[in-house]
């Protein structure tokens, strides 16, 4: 967990330690929390802000090679709590790029915000790559020994579907190639 203070010279001292991190082609690594940091001036709901600390920041990310968790359905954290308030995206999080080929479904989400100036935020942590949601049908599948007869019976199975987008779907589903050495291609689709 980051905290970046807001004054000099605690400032310039926090993002020479965060740009000082070594990080390791195969290190898992996180960094969330209050940075104080803007990444652009369109990071705040008024126009102003300082493109110098936006440059620093940007560098210190690109320096790490660090990958940005999206926050998802808010694109503000913090709020100076007046009537007409200044907002801003000063909380930030941040991966190693092996963290991202690991953990593939790594979400960052807003929660209620209740007394503070900052949106407490939920990182959600998942292995599984997400799907395609199309089907796409590869040319030299078409090629391979049986092929037509699979696809022949799959078509022809019964279902007791009435919607002809959900019986392709199942069908679509049902439907497996395989190709040699054991492996299996799933053909899959939704809709």
């Amino acid at each position: 967990m980051v905290y970046g203070p807001c004054t000099e010279p605690d400032r310039s001292n926090f993002i020479t330690w965060f740009s000082a991190h070594q990080i390791a082609d195969d290190d898992n690594w996180l960094f969330l929390g209050d940075f104080n940091f803007y990444r652009s001036l369109q990071d705040q709901n008024r126009e102003g802000g300082n493109l110098q600390d936006t440059l620093i920041f940007s560098e210190a990310i690109g320096e790490l090679g660090l990958v940005e968790l999206p926050l998802k359905g808010k694109a503000y954290t913090w709020s100076n709590m007046q009537a007409n308030p200044l907002l801003g995206q000063l909380d930030w999080f941040f991966s190693s790029v092996n963290w991202t080929q690991s953990y593939p479904n790594t979400l960052v989400l807003p929660m209620a915000k209740i007394t503070s100036d900052h949106i407490p935020c939920k990182v959600m942590i998942d292995t599984k790559i997400p799907r395609s949601n199309i089907f796409r049908l590869e040319n030299f599948w078409t090629q391979h020994d049986g092929f037509m007869e699979l696809v022949q019976d799959t078509c022809n199975r019964l279902t007791n579907k009435t919607d002809a987008a959900t019986i392709l779907s199942e069908k679509s589903k049902a439907l497996d190639m395989p190709f040699g050495s054991g492996a299996r291609v799933y053909l899959t689709s939704k809709v």
